[in-house]
């Protein structure tokens, strides 16, 4: 046998694993490309290939009308809020951080506020909340909303019960067996439970936590970090 006859066999083995690994390589770039989705855009032009954050950006509810909304339909931003009314750090927020909000971005008409329940810190979270909404049925849900902050009752120690939440209605001068009839109604309570559960899906753990654009903000955070989180997002708009 020659030397050129011996080197054949290598030869051709080594051209035969040369084009197994072309191939493999080919069918991997394939894989690589057809599996590769575009990054979602979000409406405020950000752009992410996070699920979550995509999500996010798919919050705003926009609807006229909306009882749980503060601010134009149309505005640039939505802030969107998961409160549990027996929370202290909530109550601080809408009682000093929310009002120099208003104040600056919605009654400019930057911005709109919309509220989420996220009522997970026990029973009296749920009657707070189905009675907000109930309120928000004869469009007291932001009155209802100041009052139960104004005066809040300590966490679970009884004091919330539907005959506290009817008596404030009253207060509030609503119609007390419309709103009776409201606060029974399941689909207020569903409706909260979905809030909580969207929140959730979301990232939120605790509250309060907001959602701006595809950012998730947790606690009743400095004025200034609000303000630095809605004029990004305002700018992005543009």
């Amino acid at each position: 046998m020659t030397d050129t006859e011996e080197r054949r066999p290598t030869r051709t083995r080594l051209l035969v694993g040369a084009g197994i690994v072309l191939v493999v390589l080919v069918a991997l770039a394939i894989v690589a490309v057809t599996g590769r989705s575009p990054a979602p855009t979000g409406a405020t032009g950000t752009t992410s290939a996070d699920p979550v954050a995509q999500a996010r950006l798919d919050v705003p509810r926009r609807q006229a009308g909306d009882p749980l909304a503060l601010g134009r339909v149309d505005a640039p931003v939505v802030l969107a809020e998961w409160g549990d009314f027996q929370c202290p750090f909530c109550r601080l927020y809408a009682t000093s951080t929310e009002p120099a909000l208003m104040r600056q971005y919605v009654d400019s008409g930057q911005v709109r506020i919309e509220w989420h329940d996220f009522a997970y810190l026990g029973p009296e979270s749920v009657l707070e909340a189905r009675a907000a909404r109930a309120a928000g049925r004869q469009g007291q849900f932001w009155p209802f909303h100041a009052a139960l902050y104004a005066d809040q009752a300590p966490e679970n120690r009884g004091e919330v019960t539907e005959a506290s939440l009817t008596a404030l209605a009253e207060r509030l001068g609503l119609d007390v067996p419309r709103f009776q009839a409201d606060f029974a109604d399941p689909q207020i309570a569903s409706d909260v439970a979905a809030d909580q559960q969207l929140g959730s899906r979301l990232g939120v753990g605790g509250v309060p936590s907001f959602v701006i654009g595809d950012q998730l903000i947790f606690g009743a955070q400095p004025l200034s970090t609000f303000q630095q989180a809605l004029d990004a997002a305002l700018a992005r708009s543009r």
